[in-house]
């Protein structure tokens, strides 16, 4: 049955309180606190605190995604969150994702763990040069398991078979988009989106959305979050959408005329997921080429597509899109192919320390 956004009662930081004390765990007359947590575009985030409980987290969608261009996004997709975080439950190291408490079906909502106090996103310690090889290494260990692990699922063949909402949520607005404001590179991204079909290497469960903001560092280790874009599909765009992250704070940074290190971290990172993913059948060196393409897509994207990165000045924005429209004209196969491209392009004369 398909989403009706009228029939949902949408809850924020007021009216939590009062939902949870007429749908929730909360026994009568007791304290509650809810405090929003930043959402990214698309969702309402609330950290709830009960008296006599342990913290936790309510999700709620919201139909139409807060960015300056009109885009709307089916409410069901949290529920490919769901059975997403069920499935990580599985296959990941306890306390790698959130686990699901609730679900509330005719309000698009769901409450889930919450993470240690301390905990902050990647993207926030990145922003602020603060540099951990020992991260982007633990997060290629663990997307080469997800990637690995998550290949045989059998929510790969019911929930998660469905890539409806990868496509309206990451295919449209940033490849379509992008090719749209790229005609003469329109066939060549065209060629990239019909790839992901049938992937050389079969379907995984590809999480779409697996980015620094999406990751909480604290004292223990690392949580993975935000996964509504999860679905049965080709590992190279997970690759590719990540290290796009990376490239655009090494951008950022020379931009800026501050010390750019964020390169070494995409070795880092792939080391340890190839080191992973070579446990598996898959050609490597097949879909290292794949994540090069996405990789190029996707920072021609993360600048001229529907959801540009916030970060960018117009002079970073130009680096980004140059490196991104040469690597997509004579696309590179091996990634320190794609690197020394990014560094000739974007640095010019630096060179970059191995």
């Amino acid at each position: 049955m398909g989403a009706n956004p009228s029939a949902m009662q949408e809850i924020d930081a007021e009216t939590a309180a009062d939902y949870l004390r007429d749908h929730g765990p909360v026994r009568k007359g007791a304290n509650v606190q809810v405090r929003e947590l930043s959402g990214g575009v698309s969702n309402i985030v609330l950290r709830a605190e009960i008296e006599g409980q342990p913290p936790f987290v309510i999700k709620q969608c919201r139909e139409r995604l807060r960015v300056a261009m009109e885009w709307l996004a089916p409410l069901d997709r949290i529920w490919t969150e769901t059975a997403t975080l069920n499935v990580l439950g599985e296959i990941l190291p306890d306390g790698t994702v959130p686990r699901v408490l609730f679900e509330d079906r005719p309000n698009y909502l769901f409450a889930m763990t919450c993470a240690p106090d301390e905990a902050v996103t990647w993207k926030s310690m990145l922003m602020e040069g603060r540099i951990d090889p020992e991260t982007a290494s633990r997060l290629g260990e663990i997307l080469g398991t997800i990637h690995t692990e998550g290949a045989n699922h059998p929510t790969l063949r019911t929930t998660l078979a469905d890539t409806s909402l990868f496509d309206s949520l990451r295919v449209d607005p940033y490849y379509r988009t992008a090719a749209k404001r790229h005609p003469d590179l329109a066939s060549r991204i065209a060629s990239l989106i019909e790839s992901m079909e049938n992937p050389p290497g079969g379907r995984t469960l590809v999480l779409g959305d697996f980015s620094p903001k999406n990751i909480l560092v604290h004292d223990a280790g690392l949580i993975l979050l935000d996964f509504e874009c999860a679905h049965a599909g080709d590992p190279a765009f997970d690759l590719g959408f990540f290290l796009t992250h990376l490239l655009m704070k090494e951008v950022r940074a020379i931009a800026s005329g501050a010390s750019a290190r964020y390169l070494g971290l995409t070795r880092e990172f792939r080391d340890a997921y190839i080191k992973r993913r070579a446990l598996g059948t898959e050609d490597l060196a097949e879909l290292i080429r794949r994540a090069n393409l996405h990789t190029s897509a996707c920072c021609l994207a993360r600048v001229d597509g529907k959801s540009p990165v916030e970060y960018l000045d117009e002079k970073g924005q130009a680096m980004a899109r140059s490196f991104a429209r040469r690597a997509l004209q004579g696309p590179p196969r091996s990634w320190d192919d794609l690197i020394h491209l990014f560094v000739d392009e974007i640095q010019g004369e630096r060179e970059w320390r191995r």
